[in-house]
């Protein structure tokens, strides 16, 4: 996950969630909870309702769930929702790793000019041991290949 966009219950923007100071979403104290009211409108669901927020999930509802990777920058408006997120996941015996990257502003990690050469390379080198280590070639076949979880 990239920068986690989770929590429709607006909790990290009661009040105004400070972190749009260091973060380039300048305008997410007005933008995100006008996205949320946009989204919810008619479903007759609540920005804490499980339905539409998984950070409102028991951990028991995680059963199943592939290891999760959580990127965040330290200065972005998802911080604390990758790290809600992540704690879920720890609750649940989710395997997961959440990364938060110093002075990293929204979706870091997807790469811009703004990203720290040394930054996108550490990033791009961990998103694909990641990948690596999560997942193998089992067998080739002629028509193609069959990936398994290392998990199971």
């Amino acid at each position: 996950m990239v920068s986690p966009w989770l929590d429709f219950s607006l909790r990290a923007y009661a009040g105004g969630n400070a972190l749009i100071e260091t973060d380039y979403v300048v305008s997410a104290n007005r933008l995100v909870p006008d996205l949320v009211r946009r989204f919810l409108k008619g479903t007759g669901h609540g920005g804490a309702d499980p339905e539409v927020n998984p950070l409102f999930w028991q951990p028991e509802e995680l059963t199943g769930l592939n290891r999760q990777l959580v990127l965040v920058g330290a200065a972005e408006i998802a911080l604390q929702e990758g790290k809600d997120w992540a704690g879920l996941c720890g609750k649940a015996g989710i395997g997961h790793k959440l990364v938060v990257e110093w002075a990293q502003l929204h979706v870091y990690a997807m790469g811009s000019r703004w990203v720290d050469p040394r930054v996108r390379e550490k990033t791009d080198n961990l998103i694909l041991d990641w990948i690596s280590n999560c997942v193998r070639v089992e067998k080739s076949e002629v028509d193609g290949q069959r990936f398994r979880s290392l998990d199971q």
